[in-house]
């Protein structure tokens, strides 16, 4: 079996006061449904340090020729590995893509500006925070979410630069990655790339000076540390799948009558967590 990393593309419109100005985003529960089916997640060279001990972080090439930093969640395709099924991001760490989401910066075609664009689904007339005032300005948690979109924005504007300057250097490499799942099916993922450790060590000490001037040594090694987190998402889809069982068990021993396996552990283990 094969999955190639992918990243999350979603229909949005351009926020506006008048279309958007009733409705509200319910910030206490956000729902990251919407990345529930990509296994890859956009990163900026500055979420690097947090990113890297929990997630393996590698380089994919867009269509346009260009490089993107990515944070792999999942394994197999169509399955995020850190989506609860109530929407919920289980990871310790949330991207600034996610963070920031419903909302996007989208470049105007006429003359290149930038407009804020929103995924409307996100959006209720009922439940959550209003995003404008009754002025029709925008309240101040969103202006400090624009913020993040263009601090993000800019970042990933950093970020592809030493990118490219890593690919100029020669130390990118198209990859696959053999993992065998705890269930014991074997699995291949493909469509992503990572720095040669090799290469890397054996640059010239002007070029290694340049990378480490912009940031993307730091940038090169980080990621190298950040491989060993596939073991942890091996070990992950292993865990849910093992409770997606136990559910399903329980679940059936409900429609039949009968008393699930935790039910039944708990009236096992009960009398010994008895206190006197």
């Amino acid at each position: 079996m094969t999955a190639e990393l992918s990243t999350v593309n979603n229909d949005l419109v351009i926020l506006h006061r008048e279309a958007h100005g009733h409705l509200k985003l319910n910030r206490a529960a956000p729902d990251f449904g919407f990345a529930r089916d990509s296994v890859t997640v956009a990163l900026t060279v500055a979420e690097l340090p947090a990113a890297c001990a929990e997630y393996p972080c590698v380089m994919a090439r867009q269509p346009d020729g260009a490089l993107s930093l990515l944070a792999v969640t999942g394994l197999q395709a169509g399955h995020n590995l850190f989506v609860a099924a109530d929407g919920a991001w289980q990871g310790q760490y949330l991207p600034a893509t996610l963070a920031t989401w419903p909302f996007r910066l989208v470049r105007e075609s006429d003359d290149g500006r930038f407009l804020v664009a929103v995924r409307p689904e996100a959006l209720n007339p009922s439940v959550g925070d209003p995003l404008f005032n009754a002025e029709g300005q925008e309240l101040p948690w969103l202006l400090e979410r624009l913020r993040q979109l263009t601090e993000t924005d800019a970042g990933m504007g950093a970020t592809t630069a030493q990118l490219a300057q890593l690919d100029a250097a020669g130390v990118l490499v198209d990859r696959s990655l053999q993992v065998i799942l705890p269930d014991g099916r074997d699995l291949e993922l493909h469509g992503f790339m990572t720095v040669d450790e090799a290469r890397l060590q054996g640059l010239p000490a002007d070029t290694v000076h340049a990378l480490h001037t912009s940031g993307a040594l730091t940038l090169a090694y980080l990621h190298l540390l950040s491989l060993r987190q596939f073991r942890q998402l091996v070990a992950r889809s292993g865990e849910l799948a093992k409770q997606a069982a136990l559910q399903e068990a329980q679940q059936l021993a409900a429609l039949n009558g009968q008393a699930g396996p935790l039910a039944q552990a708990e009236s096992v283990t009960a009398p010994a967590t008895k206190t006197t």
